[in-house]
C-alpha cells in the first residue's frame, strides 16, 4: 500500500497505483524516472537531439527540481539552445562537510584548458550569428594556446601533448563533439552553461587577463571551475519505449579563430 501525504496517496497524482516492478516505491511516471536518469548520468541533455526528452523536461521542471534538490542538484535549462545541465549547490550554503555529500563537483580547470574554453565560447557565437555549424580543428586548438603562451615557454613536443590532453578532456564531458573527420570537432551547444560567465565581456576580460598573465605560463596550474559530471561516453540511445532519440599571434585576444571552412572558401 503506497503512504499517505497529507492524506492523498501521492502515487496518484502521477500514475493510476501499479507498481513498475515489485516493491517499487516511487511516484514518478517512467517517462519522468527515465527523465531524472539521463540527467544524473550527464553530462547535459541536448534537447537538439531529443525532442521528447526535452519536452518532458520543461513540462516537468517542478516536480524534477524538487526531487533533484534532494540531491543538492540545480536543473539549468537553455531554451534558446534547448540544453539542460546540472550542477551542484554552493557547499558553502549547506555548511559542515556537505562537499563530500555532493553528487556533481566542481572540477578545477587548468590554464590551458580555460583558454581553450573560452576561446571556443567565443567562436561558437561567431557561428551562431552567421548561421553556420560551429567546428574547430585540432591544428585551431593549438594556434590558440599558442597565442597565449610566451615564446620563451614554448615546447613543441610537450604543448602538443598539453594540447591533446585538453581536447580529450573536453570530448569526454561533450564539449567537443565527434564530427565524422579526423581532428575536427563540434563545438557543442551546452558549452555556455559549463562556463560561469554571463557575458561576452566577461570572456573577453579573462581571457586578456590571461594573455598578460606571467605565472604559470605551462598552463598546468588549476584556475577556473567547472561542473565535473564524470568521464562521458556517446549519449545513451532512446529510453526504452519512449524514443528520445586561425589564430594570427598580432590579433587583438577578443578575435575569434579562423575556421577551416573559412581556410577552404
Amino acid at each position: 500500500m503506497s503512504e499517505q501525504i497529507h492524506g492523498v496517496d501521492a502515487r496518484d497524482t502521477f500514475v493510476d497505483g501499479a507498481e513498475l516492478y515489485p516493491g517499487d516505491t516511487g511516484v514518478l511516471p517512467l517517462r519522468l524516472r527515465h527523465a531524472l536518469v539521463r540527467l544524473l548520468k550527464g553530462p547535459y541533455v541536448d534537447g537538439g537531439r531529443d525532442e521528447k526528452l526535452w519536452t518532458t523536461l520543461t513540462d516537468h521542471q517542478q516536480i524534477l527540481r524538487s526531487r533533484l534538490s534532494e540531491l543538492f542538484l540545480t536543473l539549468h535549462l537553455d531554451h534558446e539552445r534547448k540544453i539542460a545541465v546540472l550542477r551542484p549547490v554552493d557547499p558553502e550554503l549547506l555548511g559542515g562537510n556537505a562537499r563530500s555529500s555532493l553528487l556533481r563537483q566542481q572540477r578545477a580547470l587548468s590554464r590551458v584548458e580555460t583558454i581553450v574554453l573560452l576561446r571556443l565560447r567565443l567562436l561558437l557565437d561567431r557561428h551562431s550569428e552567421a548561421q553556420t555549424e560551429p567546428t574547430v580543428t585540432l591544428e585551431e586548438i593549438a594556434e590558440i594556446v599558442a597565442h597565449y603562451q610566451p615564446a620563451a615557454e614554448q615546447d613543441a613536443y610537450r604543448d602538443a601533448k598539453t594540447v591533446q590532453a585538453a581536447v580529450e578532456k573536453l570530448r569526454a564531458r561533450q564539449l567537443l563533439l565527434p564530427t565524422g573527420l579526423e581532428n575536427v570537432y563540434g563545438i557543442s551547444g551546452a558549452l555556455p552553461l559549463a562556463l560561469p560567465f554571463d557575458s561576452i565581456t566577461a570572456i573577453t576580460a579573462q581571457l586578456e587577463r590571461l594573455q598578460h598573465a606571467t605565472e604559470d605560463a605551462v598552463g598546468t596550474q588549476a584556475l577556473l571551475d567547472i561542473d565535473d559530471a564524470g568521464d562521458a561516453g556517446e549519449p545513451d540511445d532512446a529510453d526504452p519505449g519512449d524514443a528520445e532519440p586561425d589564430v594570427d599571434p598580432d590579433v587583438d585576444p577578443t578575435d575569434e579563430p579562423g575556421t577551416h571552412e573559412e581556410e577552404q572558401a
